[in-house]
């Protein structure tokens, strides 16, 4: 079963689920002035007796604000 906790004094969640580790950090900002959320997924080698080999897909993913052009 997950377990979730709010970072305290952070922008960010801390959810502990079999097998992985998901961090989730919000309203980042780029250096174009985007605001950006970041989700990272990171295996947890200690889950259990028998370790987790890899990550299927992306490990690192980025939410990125679309600004609209002013016409």
């Amino acid at each position: 079963m997950a377990t979730a906790r709010k970072i305290i004094g952070s922008k960010g969640l801390h959810i502990e689920a079999e097998g992985c580790i998901v961090n989730i950090t919000e309203n980042l900002i780029d250096i174009k002035g985007r605001r950006v959320t970041s989700i990272q997924i990171i295996p947890d080698k200690y889950a259990g007796e028998k370790p987790w080999k890899r990550i299927g897909g992306c490990a690192n993913i980025r939410i990125i604000e679309m600004k609209s052009k002013k016409s």
